[in-house]
């Protein structure tokens, strides 16, 4: 859990704010998620357009730091019209133009100064409705009064005065609707008051102006209410996705700590390890190698069960905030202002993905997508983007060869080798400058070269970085790929690099050799196993971007929050779906009615009931079932063990949207058909949801 000061400094709202009605404050465990239309409907007031809670405090004072200068534009805007149609009392009524201009400049003018004089007072923010109303309810009577001076015909003129000042009210002068509303009833009121028992206005006259004044009254009524809505509504929305990107933060925050933590631990362990096999090394000299394997061991498999703990937890985390930003980019048009804070939220999520994603990496317990393809695009790219972080004083020299035979890898690992075998190069020239220099080329290896290198004779794309830097000492070589090792000062780096890199490359059974001498530089070899495979471009990773399809989906997972969120993503894909927290409960439901369902996607770690024995079940029940495991990470089944078993596909968490449409395609056959079975009536009466 996140501590109340971290809470408290990422602003992160608490219940009885007038958040928690759309899910985003803390509430108790468990707490349902409201459904997508919900969630993004402002909580208001209907009537009055108020926000509950502390959320209308701080609507109205954003509301006014953004208005009062185009309050105190329109009142001067209002001043000059309502003094420039004086000219008009001199021509149409010249013997009562005094008594005119005594209501116009001596009356009103001098009412509406009054606000804006007083909009520079402190005090003017809490009296700021009242005052504009007022002004508008003066204006408007003020031009009553000189249409029951001014006789038939003359007065008609003044109408469209009248007409104006509910204009200039409802749709200029950002006041709130409730207090505009009343602003102009109560000059409705008045001018219907004088008007029957004043004047002797004809009563076809007075029918006419009736219709146009209600009328302009309601219209912009209307007017007011949808500007105030949607300015109340862009504000809400504004403010739900800060709560989103303070919930990324912390998530990461938390992640971080979490690391400091085990990483603590771990250190002290190995210290711990090292003086125990010190001791043991003095006396049995003979046996110092096969020591040594030991401690490199058992440091990987400490780190493997550091990255394995946090991979589950912090994936389930990760999981609702992509599927709902990936929601709520698909509700929101190309030109939403909203549509760039949720990409920054994505971003940031995907960083964290990619964060888990390169533990699991070092420690070799997540099993990368390797595809045939050619490295040198891939390094030719890594060099373009670091040329702009390095410093004049560093020159790049490289021999690429395009014609190497494609190799079995994973793009984002390639990037990875490249980037932080120059960065390590850089820093050894950094102080004098230098020439890093990168090369590829293929090669054969044969028996002969097995001496030094620890790999199967055939042929290897060799890539190799140097540089003309400081060189490293003979007796810190043989410890460069040690986790955590670093001659670098504190807070310039982590010891991960080189440790990265030799997971990364041990994976795709190759070999990483470093050559230095102290003075004149370094140069490190790795050897990547070339494929017999014709060459393949990169459009042989394109895919369809999440299909649609029809049909009914069995969803079961233990967190309710990945149910709802798996929900309304394959709802929203065309599918009809049921979902369930536990996996008991969902087999129970399977069972009453094994044809309703189409496909199970179910996670693996739950209580009770497995997903590995759910689908067993479930498919001993009914043969040729589609099934589907997602899972955050599983030491106990992977993907080869999932499918031996018949389960169609195996995604990862955090869930991708095209990944699980096309992950759900695929075990559907590709067409997505409904079972022999259904009929409308079912299909229309499948109920959708979680189920605790």
């Amino acid at each position: 859990m996140i501590s109340n000061r971290e809470e408290a400094c990422t602003g992160t709202p608490r219940e009885g704010d007038g958040y928690d009605r759309v899910g985003v404050s803390e509430g108790e465990e468990g707490q349902s998620f409201h459904s997508g239309a919900d969630r993004f409907s402002p909580p208001i007031n209907p009537f009055t357009l108020a926000f509950p809670g502390r959320l209308e405090s701080e609507y109205l004072e954003d509301f006014y730091l953004k208005s009062l200068n185009q309050i105190r534009l329109i009142l001067m805007s209002g001043i000059l019209f309502y003094g420039i149609f004086g000219f008009l009392d001199a021509k149409l009524l010249p013997d009562a133009k005094w008594t005119l201009w005594v209501i116009r400049y001596l009356v009103v003018i001098p009412c509406i100064l009054s606000v804006i004089a007083f909009s520079f007072s402190k005090r003017f923010k809490r009296y700021m409705q009242l005052c504009l109303a007022t002004a508008i309810t003066v204006s408007g009577l003020g031009i009553v009064t000189m249409i029951l001076i001014a006789k038939p015909p003359v007065n008609y003129s003044y109408y469209a005065g009248l007409i104006l000042v509910l204009i200039f009210g409802y749709v200029f002068l950002r006041i709130r609707f409730v207090w505009a509303a009343a602003a102009g009833w109560t000059i409705v009121a008045f001018y219907e008051a004088a008007s029957i028992w004043l004047t002797n206005t004809p009563m076809e006259i007075l029918l006419n102006n009736n219709f146009f004044l209600l009328s302009a009254n309601v219209i912009g009524m209307f007017a007011c209410y949808s500007a105030e809505y949607h300015s109340r509504r862009d504000f809400y929305l504004v403010k739900l996705l800060t709560v989103e990107q303070d919930k990324v933060r912390a998530a990461n925050l938390e992640l971080e700590r979490r690391v400091e933590e085990r990483t603590a631990q771990l250190v002290r362990s190995n210290e711990e390890l090292v003086k125990e096999i010190e001791a043991h090394r003095r006396s049995e000299e003979e046996k110092r190698g096969l020591e040594h394997q030991l401690r490199q061991a058992q440091k990987m498999e400490a780190i493997g069960t550091l990255a394995g703990g946090i991979a589950h937890d912090f994936n389930n985390i990760l999981s609702p905030i992509i599927g709902y930003a990936e929601m709520i980019l698909d509700d929101e048009d190309q030109a939403s202002p909203i549509r760039r804070k949720v990409e920054q939220i994505l971003m940031a999520a995907s960083r964290a993905k990619e964060l888990v994603r390169h533990i699991l990496t070092f420690s070799r317990q997540t099993e990368q997508e390797l595809l045939p393809m050619e490295l040198h695009p891939i390094v030719k790219e890594s060099l373009t983007l670091l040329r702009a972080s390095l410093p004049s004083t560093i020159e790049i020299r490289q021999k690429i060869d395009t014609s190497c035979s494609p190799v079995l890898a994973d793009a984002t690992q390639i990037h990875q080798i490249v980037i932080n075998l120059c960065t390590n190069a850089f820093h050894a020239m950094r102080d004098k400058g230098g020439v890093l220099g990168v090369e590829m080329t293929e090669v054969a290896i044969d028996e002969t070269d097995r001496t030094n290198l620890k790999i199967k004779p055939g042929r290897y794309v060799r890539l190799s970085v140097s540089d003309t830097g400081t060189g490293i000492p003979k007796n810190i070589l043989d410890r460069v790929f040690d986790p955590y090792f670093t001659t670098k000062p504190p807070g310039e780096g982590t010891g991960l690099g080189l440790s990265v890199v030799h997971g990364i490359v041990k994976s795709y059974n190759g070999e990483i050799k470093i050559y230095s001498e102290v003075g004149k530089g370094t140069t490190v070899n790795v050897y990547l196993p070339c494929i017999v495979a014709a060459r393949q471009g990169a459009a042989q990773g394109r895919r369809e971007d999440s299909p649609r399809g029809t049909g009914s989906i069995l969803v079961v997972d233990d967190e309710e929050y990945i149910v709802t969120m798996l929900t309304e993503m394959l709802e929203r894909l065309g599918y009809r779906v049921k979902g369930y927290t536990d996996s008991i409960e969902a087999f129970a439901e399977f069972s009453r009615n094994p044809s309703s369902y189409d496909l199970i996607v179910t996670d693996q770690t739950m209580p009770k009931m497995t997903g590995i024995e759910l689908a067993e079940q479930c498919m001993h029940m009914r043969k040729g079932l589609p099934v589907v495991m997602c899972t955050g990470f599983s030491e106990i089944v992977s993907e080869e063990r999932a499918k031996a078993i018949g389960i169609r596909e195996y995604v990862t968490k955090p869930v991708v949207k095209s990944e699980m449409a096309r992950a759900v395609k695929r075990a559907l056959g590709g067409t997505s058909s409904p079972s022999p079975g259904h009929d409308a009536t079912h299909e229309q009466g499948l109920p959708t949801g979680p189920h605790a």
